[in-house]
């Protein structure tokens, strides 16, 4: 377990059948690059230099978000955030790497949600998924939109909140946000849940919807 907690994925190049995937692993905090061949993925052939703040993330709250820019002016730059690491600043800790150089930036932190997956967006922005649990209230989700032209190294960010929901909505553990195109060329963003092997008590349950006005500029502030 303590080598093989894999927590987010990402593709970096080519396809499923044919290509590169990105997976960031904590406990043991790592990203591999591993080959694809068939659907079958490979030995890792390699990984992505982590900043030296990284050693400072706790062993369950490592790398929970894990994307590749597809657009914009940082394209093809991998981007990852821990699930939690503020250390006290109000802001949580993310990178970008350019070219193999892990750089920092910044989400600020509303009501200590924790950053549970990102997924990019044609535009060069990010989608970024959050999940809070208290006993005394319990599950809640909020997904937040960064602007492409805010997501550099050194910035301070906070986006714009398209979807907040607690347990009065049909949400659970949400851990997983993707995006693709519809049949109708729509933006279908989907989510998915972790039950965390409690069938009792959790579900893994899979959402998706449409994100409207696409072309809406969303404005981050320090």
């Amino acid at each position: 377990k303590r080598e093989q907690d894999a927590e987010s994925l990402a593709l970096l190049d080519g396809n499923l059948s044919r290509g590169t995937v990105l997976i960031g692993f904590e406990r043991v905090h790592r990203i591999g690059r591993f080959e694809v061949r068939d659907g079958l993925i490979r030995a890792p052939s390699g990984y992505l230099r982590l900043p030296t703040e990284a050693r400072r993330m706790y062993p369950n709250q490592g790398i929970e978000a894990l994307t590749v820019l597809t657009a914009g002016p940082r394209k093809g730059s991998v981007v990852a955030f821990a699930e939690r690491l503020t250390g006290g600043s109000g802001y949580h800790t993310g990178w970008i790497w350019i070219g193999t150089e892990p750089h920092r930036f910044q989400l600020s932190d509303i009501g200590e949600f924790n950053v549970t997956g990102a997924a990019a967006l044609p535009d060069g922005g990010l989608l970024v998924l959050e999940r809070r649990f208290r006993v005394t209230e319990g599950v809640k989700m909020r997904i937040r939109r960064l602007a492409a032209g805010e997501i550099a190294p050194g910035a301070r960010l906070t986006g714009r909140t398209l979807l907040e929901a607690d347990m009065s909505y049909d949400i659970d553990n949400m851990e997983g946000i993707a995006v693709h195109r519809g049949s109708r060329g729509e933006l279908v963003v989907s989510l998915i849940s972790d039950d965390n092997f409690n069938s009792l008590l959790q579900r893994t349950i899979f959402l998706q919807f449409t994100l409207l006005d696409e072309q809406a500029k969303s404005t981050s502030r320090p």
